[in-house]
């Protein structure tokens, strides 16, 4: 297991959400939103990873918050997610502010006749890229969603995957120039449900669209391009009878190079996936006998897996990873008896991640 060099339990009063984490200069910012109130949190952390400073992002209380990108050159954070009409249903959220927590931009898209909300986002020449889902209320589907959004949350473009059962995007990442969407095809495919994966170039011209899977559940969760290839993370219940981590290798052009199934032997569900230096890095939770969700980190070496769990009581998510300095910081949110729900953040070095498991 890798040396836990500092680690911290943000205790609030309420039950809390990890939405993501930034390097701002030579502190890290946590955004967080609390699960009753709805408020947007940035609780600032010094050296060591202690809470220095708290803010709320006044009047922002939108109904769920799935993503954040941080704009490094612009010094700013733009959130997504959706909030709720007069008839509770959901519209796509975004809203823009800076790191001292003011309010720049607002924006709440709603189609007609639809409800959509925003699982992902990601940035690129002024641009905004929301992947999510859509759900044609006639229809009764829901079909996975891909926005464009000028610099002023204006809507540039929308396109749409769907067919005749639920279909959704829960990623979206730039790849050179173009856009990788992954997520979860009901309607397609051969299985209960297939890993949805389409490429689009940044006009919302679709490159191409690919379905993978098996006879039972696989849905993508997460991608990343490392060595020239395109991977896909998920998870899959067809291969084993618990869940299990499935890594998809493709080509640019679309093609299915291998795949690999990450089988921890008992229930695991991947959060994520990144690369740095030659390596990538997946993180998740595991089930630790039958008592607890407890995190995990898996790093790929070649057909090598280290793995490193963290025994820790009660259950925990991985909510992602950053790779800071010559530190690895992994952060979630850690269920306890008194709050019911507050946010970690753990660190340790680089170095130690590459010891055997």
């Amino acid at each position: 297991m890798p040396i836990v060099l500092l680690a911290t339990c943000i205790e609030l009063p309420g039950e809390e959400r990890s939405v993501g984490l930034f390097a701002v200069g030579k502190e890290l910012l946590l955004i967080a939103q609390e699960n009753e109130t709805k408020q947007i949190l940035l609780v600032h952390l010094d050296d060591s990873f202690k809470p220095s400073k708290l803010e709320r992002i006044a009047n922002v209380k939108p109904a769920k918050i799935n993503d954040a990108v941080f704009l490094e050159k612009k010094n700013l954070i733009a959130l997504v997610g959706h909030s709720l009409d007069e008839l509770r249903r959901r519209a796509v959220y975004i809203c823009l502010f800076d790191i001292q927590g003011r309010l720049l931009k607002e924006q709440i898209l709603a189609f007609p006749g639809t409800e959509s909300w925003a699982e992902s986002t990601t940035f690129n020449n002024n641009s905004f890229f929301l992947a999510g889902g859509y759900n044609t209320l006639k229809k009764g589907w829901f079909d996975a969603l891909l926005l464009k959004l000028n610099s002023n949350l204006e809507l540039v473009w929308r396109r749409t995957i769907g067919g005749l059962s639920d279909d959704w995007f829960h990623r979206v990442k730039l790849v050179g120039a173009h856009l990788l969407c992954v997520g979860s095809t009901e309607s397609k495919g051969r299985g209960k449900a297939d890993m949805l994966i389409a490429l689009y170039d940044q006009r919302g011209k679709k490159i191409w669209e690919k379905v993978f899977g098996r006879s039972n559940w696989d849905k993508a969760i997460d991608c990343v391009e490392f060595e020239n290839k395109l991977f896909i993370l998920g998870w899959t219940n067809s291969y084993t009878s618990h869940r299990s981590g499935l890594l998809i290798k493709m080509s640019h052009d679309g093609k299915f190079i291998e795949e690999r199934l990450i089988d921890l032997g008992s229930d695991f569900s991947p959060f994520g996936i990144c690369a740095f230096g030659n390596h990538l890095l997946i993180y998740g939770a595991v089930w630790n006998d039958r008592t607890r969700f407890d995190p995990v980190l898996i790093l790929l070496d070649g057909s090598e897996e280290k793995i490193h769990t963290f025994h820790w009581p009660n259950d925990q998510t991985v909510k992602g990873v950053l790779v800071w300095n010559e530190y690895v910081v992994f952060y979630g949110e850690s269920e306890n008896e008194i709050t019911g729900e507050d946010i970690y953040v753990h660190t340790f070095s680089i170095g130690s991640l590459s010891s055997p498991k």
